[in-house]
């Protein structure tokens, strides 16, 4: 068969060498992105909205996070097509609750038909 076929590429050693690099670069990969995603100071998910009128929704979102750490949330209202008509930045404030519900009405330039969560960060 080494005569048909010839020897390996790579030498055995080279080789292991190589799925030791390769298997700690992974690792290192997916430690730094746990921790990435570990240290997120908070996250939200819409609950619901509500319809004021023509030009305002009211959303309601839920929020975890660090009950000490205060948290600045920005919410978007949409149009039919999926257009931002309006949005708003909401300060949490620090308290002594992990999850917290808010409700807050958006002013929108136009017909809103929802109304959603952007993200959270630390205030």
């Amino acid at each position: 068969m080494l005569a048909r076929y010839g020897g390996p590429l790579v030498p055995r050693r080279t080789a292991r060498v190589l799925y030791v690099v390769g298997a700690i670069v992974f690792l290192a990969v997916l430690v730094f992105v746990g921790l990435r995603f570990a240290d997120q100071p908070a996250s939200a998910k819409t609950v619901g909205y509500d319809h004021v009128d023509d030009n305002t929704i009211s959303l309601t979102f839920q929020l975890t996070r660090q009950p000490d750490e205060a948290v600045t949330c920005t919410v978007q209202a949409l149009n039919k097509g999926r257009a931002q008509v309006g949005f708003r930045e909401v300060d949490v404030p620090a308290g002594s609750q992990r999850q917290v519900v808010r409700t807050v009405d958006i002013d929108t330039q136009g017909e809103a038909v929802s109304a959603e969560v952007v993200g959270c960060d630390a205030a």
